[in-house]
């Protein structure tokens, strides 16, 4: 008959299961949030390597509205925050440029200043690094932001396999010009998780082929080996791989059969990452921690059967 995890089974899945604590990450809001309001100085403006200086002057429009060129690094920048709002009509010569002020274009040149001085002194790497983008949802326990070369729109499929079942009518995918998360590699894909509707708060955790993927990939999370234990379940569970919105990939029935892979943790839940068969498909996804069971058999109720 099915038991419920053993004590020994539970300090077995423990101790296979990487820890991770869930960092809040402050949202990050302007380079220089007084450019407006004040003349800034030249060793403030100096801390800052020139990627970011090209964030902070372009900070001075985006105030505006400007309309950035789509999937360029300040689209990618000002569209995760949350006071960009970028016009919908005329041209940024007629309706952002004229106004700014006095004091912004000054601020605007200061920042230009220190940028060509470092680039004639080879110091455009030199001071603080362009910040994390904001994070606009709760990530799971070990995922943390990659920086991919922008552009690149993504396959992303359940599982790590071009085979296994694909999620959005079998045409889930990510784009690089916003923001990526990433687990751990698995032969040769990588485990992400990405918004795929802000309104709604929605997210997906899958796979992408690191073969179809541009750009530099030495800064990816390195290998993670999951486990690889056969359980079965002790109620009907609905499968997500949206453990934010938690959008329903399918119902597993009571006393299905399952393999669990990994434990993850929210700030609100514990999720159990399991593998499965989904309309005749290898299938990923997460059940709320609590419905798994071992497959054993109970000796208190197994008779001989010679009496």
């Amino acid at each position: 008959m099915f038991t419920k995890h053993a004590a020994l089974v539970m300090a077995l899945i423990l101790a296979c299961t990487l820890l991770f604590s869930v960092a809040a990450q402050a949202d990050v809001q302007y380079i220089f949030p007084e450019s407006n309001t004040r003349k800034l100085t030249w060793d403030e403006v100096e801390a800052w390597n020139n990627e970011a200086l090209h964030i902070g002057f372009n900070e001075i429009w985006a105030r505006y509205g400007y309309k950035f060129n789509p999937g360029g690094a300040c689209d990618r920048w000002f569209s995760q925050q949350v006071w960009y709002m970028p016009i919908t009509s005329g041209t940024n010569e007629k309706n952002v440029l004229p106004k700014a002020s006095k004091l912004e274009w000054e601020n605007y040149y200061l920042i230009k200043d220190v940028m060509a001085y470092k680039r004639a002194y080879n110091l455009e790497g030199q001071g603080k690094k362009l910040p994390i983008p904001p994070q606009a949802f709760e990530l799971l326990s070990g995922f943390r932001y990659v920086e991919l070369k922008t552009g690149q729109t993504l396959a992303v499929y359940s599982a790590p396999s071009a085979n296994s079942w694909r999620g959005a009518n079998g045409r889930a995918s990510v784009s690089t010009s916003g923001r990526v998360y990433a687990y751990g590699q698995e032969g040769n894909w990588l485990m992400v998780m990405y918004e795929t509707n802000a309104s709604e708060n929605a997210v997906r955790v899958g796979w992408v082929n690191l073969s179809k993927m541009s750009g530099k990939k030495s800064d990816l999370p390195g290998k993670v080996k999951f486990n690889s234990i056969p359980m079965v379940l002790d109620r009907a569970v609905n499968v997500t791989d949206d453990p934010v919105d938690m959008t329903s990939m399918t119902t597993l029935s009571e006393g299905a059969k399952v393999t669990w892979l990994a434990t993850f943790y929210s700030s609100s839940h514990i999720w159990d990452y399991i593998e499965f068969t989904l309309n005749g498909q290898r299938a990923r996804g997460f059940v709320l921690s609590g419905a798994l069971q071992t497959e054993t058999t109970d000796t208190d109720d197994w008779k001989d059967s010679n009496g």
